[in-house]
């Protein structure tokens, strides 16, 4: 499966992005309708339980740092937890990501199918939907649907989410036995990696893989 970003670092792309682009118009308006003191006790409200929400995943991200098959159990749980009790914060979304993560580490790649789907149609943010697509196209090319991974995904992607787009776009293709534009959809992804400042080393093996295939090829 593609080898993604860690989902720790998948939130922080989210919220920084969400951060550059803003809702102040959203927020100028509902301070004019609520008013001051009504405005003051919903965001009140809203720290709170996006503080809650962050503790859980916090504590999410933390038992899947540890890589511990023993931890699946309490990790589901959080995430169900993220996406049923937070379902007003952004961390719903991040549970639903866990969720398909989970199944799909379990091999249970239906499922992880259908909670990105699910993802896909109600997320309202494009960010986590780019994740989304990236994480369902990885999905389908394992299930060997890889025409339906190459539907999955986005023609263009917001840079920051390009190195996973097209990572996900070179294995759907590598699988159908299109070599040639594999390769280029790995340099794509390589090319997005670095200006982001990354260094994607699974990634760098594929095209070393695919250049070594051709030259074999080349000179035979």
């Amino acid at each position: 499966m593609t080898d993604l970003r860690t989902d720790e670092e998948q939130a922080e792309l989210i919220k920084k992005w969400w951060s550059e682009n803003g809702t102040s118009v959203i927020s100028t308006v509902a301070v004019a309708i609520a008013g001051v003191a009504g405005w003051n006790f919903w965001q009140d409200q809203k720290q709170a339980t996006g503080e809650a929400a962050s503790a859980v995943y916090n504590q999410l991200v933390e038992l899947a740092a540890q890589d511990n098959l023993d931890n699946s159990a309490d990790m589901q749980r959080m995430a169900e937890q993220l996406k049923t009790e937070y379902s007003s914060t952004a961390y719903a979304d991040f549970g639903s990501l866990f969720i398909a993560r989970i199944a799909a580490e379990n091999g249970d790649f239906e499922a992880a199918a259908a909670e990105l789907q699910a993802l896909l149609k109600d997320a309202d943010s494009e960010p986590v939907k780019l994740a989304a697509q990236a994480r369902l196209a990885a999905v389908l090319t394992q299930q060997g649907k890889v025409d339906e991974a190459l539907a999955a995904l986005p023609e263009t992607a917001d840079p920051a989410f390009a190195p996973q787009i097209e990572e996900a776009r070179g294995d759907a293709l590598y699988r159908k036995g299109d070599v040639a534009n594999a390769r280029d959809a790995y340099m794509r992804a390589m090319d997005a990696a670095q200006a982001l400042g990354q260094n994607n080393s699974v990634l760098q093996r594929k095209i070393d893989s695919l250049n070594m295939a051709t030259n074999t090829s080349e000179d035979a």
